[in-house]
C-alpha cells in the first residue's frame, strides 16, 4: 500500500469513527434540561442615590 493510499484509508476510518460517535452521543442524548426560572427587578442595582428612609421606590406596592 502506498503513502496515499494509507492516509486515505486512515481519513476514510476518522470520519467512519467520527460519524459513529456523533450517532451514538444523538441517540443517547437525554431531554433538555428545562432553564431556571428567573426573578426580574423593577428597580436597577446601578441606581446608587441615597434616599430617605421610607421613600425607597422600589418598595411601593409592597
Amino acid at each position: 500500500m502506498n503513502r496515499a493510499a494509507g492516509t486515505a484509508l486512515a481519513a476514510a476510518l476518522t470520519c467512519a469513527a467520527a460519524a459513529a460517535l456523533i450517532a451514538v452521543d444523538a441517540a443517547t442524548t437525554s431531554e433538555p434540561r428545562p432553564a431556571p426560572s428567573r426573578v426580574y427587578s423593577s428597580c436597577l442595582a446601578a441606581d446608587t442615590l441615597p434616599v430617605p428612609a421610607g421613600g425607597d421606590p422600589c418598595d411601593e406596592g409592597r
